[in-house]
């Protein structure tokens, strides 16, 4: 669904150089690495509870999407020993084919750098092309910069009755473009 047509290489501001792919089951280890790096704060705003580590199932879910209504894209970063994931986006398509749930995290020593924007843009991009919808996801009404995040990208609140510390961010796809990188 998503293979070489995602990979995108970005230079930031300070001149780090970025490379944006797809996951692959041979990333098991890089994405386990990125999860554990997260700060209890960030791992608690992405998975609603605090994770350091993934089970072998979810890993493999993560590494390995279903091609048919999965995207999961990473960032890299080239350090000085190997490449390592500082972002990950993907998303899941829902039966009807209409809308697909979302989830984004930015590694914190790479966070406000607009690495986010560019991510939730390729995704965007992505399922324009596979002609979905609208883009959704739940984000924690405590989750100030996320809220702000997604405002900025042109998604809606909307409370959930049965879930009041969540709110659902939604995104029509239709006829849209996506929104610049403000860092």
């Amino acid at each position: 669904m998503c293979h070489n047509d995602c990979a995108e290489t970005w230079t930031l501001a300070d001149g780090s150089m970025l490379k944006l792919r797809p996951i692959a089951a041979t990333d098991f280890a890089k994405e386990q690495a990125f999860v554990r790096g997260l700060s209890s704060q960030s791992s608690y705003l992405r998975f609603h509870g605090t994770i350091k580590d993934l089970s072998k199932k979810d890993l493999e879910k993560f590494t390995n999407p279903d091609s048919r209504n999965a995207v999961a894209l990473i960032v890299l970063h080239s350090g000085e020993t190997s490449k390592e994931e500082i972002g990950v986006a993907r998303y899941v398509i829902d039966p009807d084919g209409g809308n697909c749930e979302f989830a984004i995290v930015v590694a914190d020593a790479w966070q406000k750098r607009g690495i986010g924007t560019r991510l939730m843009n390729a995704l965007i991009r992505h399922l324009q092309a596979s002609g979905v919808n609208h883009i959704s996801g739940t984000v924690l009404k405590r989750n100030s910069g996320m809220r702000r995040f997604v405002n900025h990208l042109g998604f809606t609140e909307t409370n959930i009755p049965d879930d009041p510390p969540l709110l659902l961010v939604t995104k029509n796809l239709t006829n849209q473009q996506p929104k610049a990188s403000t860092g």
